[in-house]
């Protein structure tokens, strides 16, 4: 009897959870990310959703790359989100490395023209050995030219930008005249803080967390 009681009362518990649907910002056109399921409103927020670049822009070049987006509002049932950030796998980064080929990681913050902050760390393979002179002038040149662009730019032209083939072109142009690069990865990007609004998410939300959409 005590064990039909919790079956019950874990039924009854499941049916005042709510369906809510989570769609991207409207940068990315307000696109469906997801559905998730919460008591009220006010739980969804603050919860991250983790999805693979290529389901939102269809490159599927992209697939071993994952953007993360976070709960700021829901209104009735549906949940609005703000891009937080993509990061991309180690083992790829790892097999993109090979013998006789030299790397330079890079890890730079940069302040959008709406005043968000950001960070962006990329990988840069060449082929063969560099001197220390050559890393340093495709260091400089590629962190100029992405301040640059980025200081120039909104936080969702950003969040379009480092996700798509415009960056990497930047990066090669900037670079053409020092060494051929060989290979660029924008391997994670992060976004650290803006001016809007808080997001309103209690630390003790039991129902937070990272919902990973293969």
């Amino acid at each position: 009897m005590a064990k039909e009681r919790g079956q019950r009362k874990a039924k009854d518990k499941w049916k005042e959870k709510n369906w809510y649907t989570i769609v991207a910002p409207d940068y990315f056109s307000g696109k469906e990310l997801s559905m998730g399921v919460g008591s009220t409103p006010e739980s969804m927020l603050g919860r991250k959703i983790e999805i693979p670049v290529s389901d939102l822009n269809g490159n599927f070049k992209k697939a071993n790359a994952r953007m993360i987006f976070q709960i700021t509002s829901c209104q009735g049932n549906r949940c609005e989100t703000e891009f937080m950030g993509h990061t991309l796998s180690d083992d790829y980064i790892r097999r993109m490395v090979r013998r006789r080929k030299e790397r330079i990681d890079i890890v730079k913050s940069f302040s959008t023209q709406t005043h968000e902050n950001v960070t962006v760390k990329l990988v840069i393979v060449t082929d063969g050995k560099l001197t220390s002179s050559k890393k340093v002038e495709i260091r400089n040149a590629v962190e100029e030219e992405l301040t640059a662009k980025i200081s120039a730019m909104s936080y969702g032209d950003f969040a379009k930008y480092v996700i798509n083939e415009d960056i990497y072109s930047d990066i090669v142009n900037a670079t053409k005249d020092i060494y051929p690069v060989r290979k660029i990865e924008i391997r994670k990007s992060v976004k650290l803080s803006a001016q809007a609004s808080p997001v309103s998410v209690g630390t003790n939300n039991s129902e937070a967390g990272v919902e990973q959409i293969s």
